[in-house]
């Protein structure tokens, strides 16, 4: 194996892709524009700073004469904050037919009905206070955070109502004339019917997610995993096809470089390209401009696993491409496949959108997909700062699947050289 005959088709190719502007721009540009929209448009730099206030119309139809009514519901509403932000943006409205309109034009994303008497029944311990609400979608997804958000706001406060009408009730059995070991056990049984179940809620986010840094690390991570699935595919499915239709194919082989020396160099060609793609990627990423936090320091080792992870996701990336090239006759047919389908893994894998947000079936295509492993397993090393003592298994599956595709490859290359040399 000669190394200057592997350096030499290394230095061309590198020439022939900085030449190629397509390939330019989707080794570099087209990942960069997704960072920069992920920073700018999915992941604002108001992320994390508070909540987006709730539209809310509000039909207040109380006129009970008590100090708590349907007015002093709406001021809470209008008061309450989360993170530091109001959670309701409150706009009044004097019918309910009225505030149902602007529901289903888009204009609220949801009503209330204060109903009249509301505030004689709360003040009463003994009947039922209701209240009606409307949940409507400005967007697709708005719905169900809506929903959430006043469903968690109405189970406190009706949480609250109970133990205020409870104080109440103990208030008066104070009063009766009744034996203190009766008024003891009816202040337990009574609070345990009042609140059969408390739960304590305490918020235990991973890190990575606290702050919008954290969350612009994640995804520059993913910006770099799909460049490695549609342009590692493209390579790969490309470097044989390629050079037959240059018409170098032949030629190269009427030299003394060998099968073994043309792979390797062309796999290595390639391989810089994504690398350095890649660095290019999380440079800009890391940089002011975008402002992502990835921890990386060259003398931790399970850093450096990192690094090792993420060449193993470009060389398995590579090594399916081959496998793609087996069923294209042409290099346009070869790039395009490969270009398509590597941008459908990277959004349907968990490179770029959590598995989470996926349904069954695709989730498991995402288990099973040995590039999103390496990405996955990069993550949590980079942004969650996770240990290797926890990512042997992971290792173990990335090093033995980035093997097996390897070998795959070379059985597929070696399968289309000889069918080219044949013709």
């Amino acid at each position: 194996m000669r190394l200057r005959a592997i350096a030499s088709f290394v230095i061309r190719d590198l020439k022939l892709i900085v030449r190629d502007k397509s390939l330019v721009f989707w080794l570099i540009a087209w990942p960069l524009i997704w960072i920069f929209m992920t920073a700018y448009v999915f992941v604002p730099p108001a992320a994390g700073e508070g909540t987006v206030a709730i539209k809310l119309g509000v039909v207040n139809l109380d006129d009970s004469q008590v100090p708590f009514n349907g007015s002093l519901i709406v001021t809470i509403m209008e008061r309450v904050k989360y993170n530091g932000s109001n959670l309701f943006n409150i706009k009044p409205y004097y019918s309910e037919e009225e505030a149902l309109q602007a529901l289903r034009k888009g204009e609220l994303d949801a009503v209330i009905v204060v109903p009249d008497g509301f505030g004689y029944n709360v003040s009463n311990i003994m009947r039922e206070t209701r209240l009606k609400a409307y949940i409507g979608s400005r967007t697709p997804q708005s719905a169900q955070t809506t929903s959430s958000i006043i469903t968690n706001f109405f189970n406190s406060f009706s949480k609250e109502l109970s133990l205020k009408r409870m104080e109440s009730i103990l208030t008066i059995m104070e009063q009766l004339p009744i034996p203190e070991e009766g008024k003891q056990w009816f202040n337990i049984s009574i609070r345990g019917i009042m609140q059969p179940l408390n739960v304590t809620f305490e918020k235990v986010y991973p890190e990575a997610f606290q702050n919008r840094a954290r969350i612009l690390g994640w995804y520059t991570i993913g910006a770099i995993g799909m460049m490695f699935l549609y342009s590692g595919f493209s390579s790969g499915a490309t470097l044989i096809v390629s050079e037959k239709e240059r018409g170098t194919l032949k030629k190269l082989f009427s030299t003394p470089l060998t099968e073994g020396e043309f792979l390797i160099g062309g796999f290595l060609s390639q391989l810089m390209m994504l690398l350095i793609s890649a660095l290019i990627l999380m440079l800009v990423g890391a940089s002011p401009v975008v402002g992502a936090c990835i921890a990386f320091n060259p003398f931790n080792l399970t850093h450096i696993l990192a690094l090792i992870f993420i060449i193993c996701g470009a060389l398995m990336s590579m090594s399916i491409g081959s496998l793609i090239s087996l069923i294209s006759k042409t290099w346009s047919s070869a790039s395009n496949l490969a270009t398509v389908l590597g941008i459908l893994l990277s959004f349907t894998t968990g490179v770029w959108f959590p598995i989470e947000w996926m349904p069954q079936p695709v989730r498991f295509l995402a288990i099973i997909f040995p590039p999103a492993w390496s990405i996955e397993a990069s993550r949590r090393i980079l942004v969650f700062e996770t240990i290797a003592e926890t990512l042997v298994l992971d290792t173990t599956k990335i090093f033995f699947s980035t093997a097996l595709l390897l070998a795959l490859a070379l059985l597929s290359y070696r399968t289309r050289i000889r069918k080219y040399s044949e013709s």
